[in-house]
């Protein structure tokens, strides 16, 4: 393919999400579901037009890279005290929700191929929904803070877990022998490690970007500095998403933090709240920042949801049939997560029940255990690939369904207030 033919392609690729993220809030169907369709016609199923082998090469920095840039982008909009309130019902959901997943995916792999390695492998990256839908989703409905918390979380919790387990299974495979306390030390310091560094580089990025006063030209520093804070994570044996989470939790609540240290070391200011001026001085990511941020996580969205379009392919009917039982497993254990979202409104616990869908952690899965051969009957890949496809469609039907359910309770409640919103007649 020649470079005008690429330039044209990606020129296209983008102006379609637009188009679809624009569909989505206008008629509310998911802006993934266009992506994906859009993959699968330029790939060799239809158009032909790209070859998914070409790029074999990129795939893996490219999934690395949307997976931390979408975790330190949902992270900005997570609120410190709405997080403390929903910490324990994220945990829950997400840890619940991966295990029960995870079982039942392995035993309908199992039913397929003979090794439980391979089984369990699978099953636990097919085990958590993904960040790279449910973030963007999230970010365009209207909900509560810590229910945003509590889903951002678990979708947080969940692709770390299925990463963890997958790679394990994956080791177990190579290596022949699992030790289980290092896989459980593994476990504590992927999220550990992981946490205290994000925090910490998180506490010093605030006090450079106070001190040297950047203000709105700092932008591109920030993202160097996450995928800097990414690698030292890495490195240390932490989480370079969970890092890259942690720290965008903590720059965008700089000024509760900023608040508490005043307080505590200058004690006349105890009862003293902050006045406009230092409200705005103190909060170091800004909503044009926000906006930018958003934008860059927008356009590599696009892209994976395309690529994951083009590996889509339906010639093996024992793939799809399979993938087609695993995704409905999936749908229907989902609703599991009403034992823990009693409290909420009936909406809430839809939505809740809505968002399943898988993504980047089992694709970066299959490109691992390919690379160091674990991997070779391709049935296996097409299942995969069939799966995250699948549960992307499933899961934005739910969500259709939601915002058409919600659409139509909010023009009732106008219809009964007399041509007025509730919050107009409450006024």
């Amino acid at each position: 393919m020649d470079t005008n033919t690429i330039l044209l392609l990606v020129a296209l690729i983008v102006l379609l999400g637009y188009l679809a993220e624009w569909g989505f809030r206008k008629i509310n169907v998911p802006d993934t579901l266009l992506l994906l369709l859009v993959g699968f016609i330029l790939g060799p199923n239809v158009l032909n037009k790209v070859d998914p082998a070409t790029l074999g090469d990129i795939a893996p920095l490219f999934t690395t890279v949307t997976l931390m840039f979408l975790m330190f982008d949902g992270s900005l909009s997570i609120d410190l005290r709405s997080l403390a309130e929903g910490i324990g019902a994220g945990i829950t959901i997400g840890f619940t929700n991966f295990i029960v997943s995870s079982l039942a995916v392995s035993g309908i792999i199992y039913l397929v191929t003979p090794d439980i390695i391979i089984a369990l492998m699978l099953g636990f990256a097919l085990g958590g929904v993904s960040s790279a839908y449910i973030i963007p989703i999230l970010k365009q409905i209207t909900i509560n803070k810590k229910l945003y918390s509590i889903l951002t979380l678990e979708s947080a919790l969940t692709d770390v877990l299925a990463i963890v387990f997958g790679i394990t299974m994956i080791e177990l495979k190579v290596l022949n022998v699992l030790n289980m306390q290092n896989v459980l030390s593994q476990i504590a310091s992927l999220f550990f490690v992981a946490g205290f560094i994000g925090a910490l580089l998180g506490f010093l990025w605030i006090y450079l970007e106070i001190r040297m006063e950047l203000g709105d030209r700092n932008y591109m520093m920030t993202i160097a500095y996450v995928i800097l804070l990414y690698f030292i994570a890495e490195y240390l044996g932490g989480n370079g998403a969970i890092a890259a989470m942690s720290f965008g939790i903590v720059i965008a609540n700089s000024r509760i933090f900023i608040e508490i240290g005043q307080k505590i070391t200058r004690p006349r200011l105890k009862n003293r709240e902050m006045n406009a001026k230092e409200k705005r001085k103190f909060e170091v990511v800004s909503q044009r920042e926000r906006k930018f941020y958003q934008e860059i996580s927008f356009f590599l969205k696009t892209f994976f949801f395309v690529y994951i379009g083009l590996l889509l392919d339906l010639s093996n009917g024992i793939a799809v049939l399979v993938g087609i039982g695993i995704s409905v497993a999936i749908l229907i254990l989902r609703n599991i997560s009403i034992l823990f979202t009693g409290e909420y409104q009936k909406g809430d616990r839809i939505l809740v029940n809505s968002l399943f869908a898988r993504g980047i952690a089992p694709a970066a899965i299959v490109l691992v255990a390919m690379g160091k051969g674990v991997i070779q009957d391709k049935m296996l890949i097409d299942i995969v690939y069939f799966v995250i496809t699948a549960t992307v469609v499933l899961s934005s039907l739910r969500v259709f369904f939601y915002k058409y359910r919600l659409n139509k309770s909010m023009l009732s409640a106008v219809d009964k207030s007399g041509g007025k919103s509730p919050k107009e007649k409450s006024s």
